[in-house]
């Protein structure tokens, strides 16, 4: 992370001001807090109370607000990031704020008026800091209830008996060494568990089913015991592909996933819901892992790219071709790998992601 101490007079104000603490504003949150340790921001903290809910949206959209955040820097500059997994984003907050960071950055669904003030957030994943987070913990006691504000409260303070995905255990240099084999875990979206879903997002559910069977299905017969992979054992993975499940389910818990992802120096990423990028495909570059992906389909921060980052497949047969590419080619394997790890540092870290967001920032302003 390339922020160096700063004398207190010096620092960036950073006003959070936020209403959810869902998982997918985790990375952001341990960002700000990572810099705020490091003395590079003097970090504050507001929190609302909010219903964000909008019933008058389409099905997907309707709670999009929990991955949303306001940050005011300097006193001076309105940030508004926005993490959720579609590319719309929120027209109704562009009139209020000068910048607007998105994770799923699509240009050409963003009107002429509004491209000057939005810009690509990054690669998302969950993550947590490694330390005691009191901002954390103030989000836990205000906005979460019931099971959830114990689990979060005993998360916020080291105490849950439950893994954390924390920055210390989220990240590896590459291993130039280890034997090639192939790690690709998932779970079967079901289409039909929400009678409100627009017909065309049951039919991508559908296809992002079916291309990753169709991938288990050939790498299991390609490779034999050299690939791991397999649907989590939901109720809808059973039913519709029992064939293709984990050989045990217990491997689908965080936990047990992170231990084994750092013994699959080659690991397979699927499109997410919505056309989205992952947390998977973040976790491979953290752990400075050979990728085989489809398609992005939407624009990260840095200098991302197929064929330097990973190799890109548009059919599950052509997945099995760059798989076998990658086995056979330990030259390109170690390419792959060193690069993500240099991307992770400089753009993925936390830390680093925030920083930059704040530097374009204050640049431009």
């Amino acid at each position: 992370m390339g922020c160096r101490k700063m004398q207190s007079k010096n620092k960036i104000k950073c006003k959070v001001i936020c209403h959810s603490n869902s998982r997918h504003l985790s990375q952001l949150f341990t960002g700000f807090y990572l810099l705020h340790r490091a003395k590079c921001i003097d970090l504050s903290q507001e929190i609302h109370q909010l219903n964000f809910k909008d019933e008058k949206k389409p099905q997907h959209l309707r709670d999009a607000k929990h991955a949303h955040l306001r940050v005011i820097i300097n006193d001076t500059i309105k940030v508004y990031y926005d993490a959720h997994d579609s590319c719309e984003v929120d027209e109704n907050i562009l009139p209020e704020v000068d910048f607007y960071f998105k994770r799923s950055y699509l240009p050409e669904s963003i009107s002429d008026q509004h491209k000057a003030k939005i810009y690509p957030l990054g690669l998302f994943y969950e993550l947590y800091p490694d330390y005691v987070d009191r901002f954390a913990l103030k989000r836990a006691l205000v906005l979460d209830r019931g099971v959830r504000l114990l689990g979060e409260t005993l998360r916020a303070l080291k105490l849950s008996f439950f893994f954390t995905p924390r920055l210390q255990v989220m990240h590896s240099l590459p291993n130039f060494f280890q034997t090639p084999r192939i790690l690709f875990m998932t779970k079967a979206w079901d289409p039909y568990d929400n009678p409100d879903r627009l017909p065309q997002k049951i039919e991508e559910r559908k296809r992002i089913n079916q291309t990753r069977a169709s991938c288990i299905k050939l790498l299991k017969k390609e490779f034999g015991p050299l690939f791991y992979g397999g649907f989590a054992h939901t109720d809808y993975a059973m039913k519709h592909f029992k064939d293709l499940l984990l050989s045990d389910n217990r491997f689908s818990s965080k936990r047990h996933y992170i231990n084994l992802l750092k013994s699959y120096p080659i690991c397979l990423a699927t499109t997410g819901l919505h056309g989205s990028i992952g947390g998977k495909f973040a976790e491979y570059i953290a752990f400075a892992k050979a990728i085989v992906s489809e398609k992005l389909n939407y624009q990260v921060t840095g200098n991302l790219e197929p064929g330097k980052n990973y190799l890109e497949f548009s059919s599950p047969e052509k997945c099995v071709d760059l798989v076998s590419q990658l086995f056979d080619n330990r030259a390109l394997r170690n390419s792959l790998m060193m690069n993500n790890y240099r991307y992770y540092l400089s753009y993925l870290r936390p830390d680093s992601l925030i920083l930059n967001t704040l530097l374009t920032a204050l640049k431009k302003f």
